[in-house]
């Protein structure tokens, strides 16, 4: 069909069309399919980046990223007002950490060289969670040197669930870099749940896990918040680590066995796959420390059970050891723990380090324990008095006395 021409006036442009057909701006030059999903991709990824930036901004707020490594939960400045309901614990409890994640007072960094340092490391027992900051055994053996004229401060680095394989993470990452004068170690419970627990032996726990992330991705979760939320949630939904939404923590009931046990073993180290592993990792804590130029001093682990025919006939489970491979009288389980314990003192004793058998000094009553193994309030008291005892004897020269002040010279 010929193309009509709609005349313009001499030199305009010229539009020809088909025609009856009206002028579309739809035949005039656009921009590619191509670029404009480049440019709504780039614009997502900007909104995204932004966003990203705000909930990482929010997240450090509201709970400060750890100071030393993702590998450990140790948070700054935490504040909690706990209201437990177990036997020889005060009904109100505050729950505080210091700069640097630990229970306790602040660190004394301007006097730092002019004061007695020492970080207690350690599972729950340690950190005692439930239990008011100035009731803890790291505090009040911290009081007891003050109140003996001694310069002192003591940080509790207790974690719930740590074993030996945490605390070599603890060594690693934190030590060397607050450089305390003593380290105190409370081994040997969560240790035995590797022998008892063949999954926890094989997997271990999330913070047993440091090699699955190369030096860039821990980078990363150290300097991210977000990162490391997103890392949690990872354990949660794919590695299905188990997820606590209530105090586990209860009063300890005896419950008998049912079926008899029979004899007990003279010697269980053959039934304890996780004991050698226990012995390398305490030699390589006593490495650490002593690199750190750090004092290392151990303490055994005491337990509420005893090799008595009462408690043989009662069951020795430990409701944190999940799956163990067979039920066990709760003397067994004391015996299994003082293997252990034994392990420990050998170690010591063979590289020339002070230990303190706790396990030996701490009566086997519920008067100082309200479970198991964790203490009372009671019971923080006389570890507290016989830490501090053992101290000033076994370590003097560790311990700094204070210098009198107001004085004319």
């Amino acid at each position: 069909m010929p193309l009509e021409h709609r005349g313009y006036p001499q030199g305009k442009p010229r539009v020809y069309c088909l025609p009856h057909q009206r002028y579309n701006n739809s035949l005039m030059p656009t921009p590619s399919s191509g670029k404009k999903i480049l440019f709504g991709a780039s614009s997502a990824a900007l909104v995204c980046l932004v966003c990203l930036l705000i909930l990482e901004a929010v997240l450090r707020v509201l709970s400060p990223p750890n100071l030393f490594t993702p590998l450990l939960p140790l948070r700054p400045h935490v504040r909690m007002e706990l209201h437990p309901v177990l036997r020889g614990l005060s009904p109100v409890a505050m729950h505080t950490t210091n700069r640097w994640g630990l229970r306790g007072d602040e660190p004394p960094l301007q006097n730092w060289k002019d004061t007695a340092t020492i970080v207690a490391i350690g599972g729950s027992t340690t950190l005692c969670f439930y239990l008011d900051d100035h009731k803890t055994w790291p505090y009040l053996v911290q009081e007891k040197l003050r109140t003996a004229g001694f310069n002192a401060w003591v940080g509790n680095g207790g974690l719930d669930g740590q074993s030996t394989r945490a605390h070599i993470v603890f060594m690693e990452k934190v030590i060397p870099k607050i450089r305390p004068k003593a380290v105190i170690f409370l081994t040997g419970i969560n240790d035995l749940g590797f022998s008892i627990t063949e999954s926890v032996r094989v997997l271990g726990n999330k913070f047993d896990r440091e090699q699955i992330w190369n030096q860039n991705a821990k980078a990363i979760l150290f300097r991210s918040r977000v990162a490391q939320l997103v890392y949690v949630w990872k354990q949660i939904l794919w590695d299905k680590v188990e997820v606590v939404t209530a105090n586990p923590h209860h009063d300890y009931l005896p419950r008998p066995l049912g079926a008899d046990p029979g004899p007990m073993p003279a010697d269980v180290r053959p039934l304890l796959p996780g004991l050698p592993e226990y012995r390398d990792n305490l030699k390589k804590l006593i490495a650490l420390a002593r690199a750190s130029g750090a004092r290392p001093i151990f303490m055994t682990q005491p337990l509420l059970f005893e090799t008595t025919p009462y408690w043989e006939k009662m069951d020795g489970g430990i409701y944190w050891m999940r799956k163990v491979r067979s039920k066990v009288s709760a003397a067994m389980m004391r015996k299994f723990l003082d293997a252990y314990n034994q392990e420990l003192l050998t170690v010591c004793a063979e590289e020339k380090v002070d230990c303190l058998d706790l396990a030996r000094l701490i009566p086997s009553t519920p008067k100082f324990y309200y479970d198991t193994m964790h203490f009372t309030e009671v019971g923080n008291q006389l570890v507290s008095d016989l830490v501090a005892r053992f101290l000033q004897k076994a370590v003097p020269d560790l311990l700094v006395p204070m210098v009198p002040t107001g004085k004319n010279s």
